[in-house]
């Protein structure tokens, strides 16, 4: 083996051995709740700009929570229905016979969907490097 055999060999070997210092599911699951945490903020934000006086509780209606299935870790985002105008029902989301469809929500997801694919991919990079 040559010097820069050996160079990329121990290279490799110290990034297989920072890899194994987090378990791979504790830095999958940071991951995927940066791009839960973002896709959020981003609700809310986008319902305040467009949820006006008839909304204003909107915004606060909005959570998210990550939680761990047999087949990996599941995202939900929305209106809680426990909250002021957490309606899940047509409303701001989706609209209504009173007005228009805020997709506040589709919004949040199309502008951070470079983000999360860059968050989970470096995950992965870090998982198996």
């Amino acid at each position: 083996m040559d010097g820069r055999g050996a160079d990329a060999f121990n290279r490799l070997a110290g990034e297989m051995k920072r890899a194994a210092a987090t378990p791979p599911a504790v830095t999958l699951a940071a991951a995927v709740n940066d791009a839960r945490n973002s896709v959020t903020k981003a609700w809310q934000d986008n319902a305040r700009a467009t949820s006006g006086a008839h909304g204003k509780h909107y915004p606060n209606s909005i959570t998210s929570e990550v939680r761990a299935t047999a087949t990996g870790l599941v995202v939900e985002i929305g209106p809680d229905t426990s909250r002021p105008q957490g309606s899940m029902g047509r409303g701001f989301e989706f609209g209504s016979m009173n007005q228009p469809p805020h997709l506040d929500g589709a919004r949040a997801v199309a502008d951070n969907e470079a983000r999360i694919e860059q968050v989970i991919d470096q995950a992965m990079g870090r998982v198996i490097p």
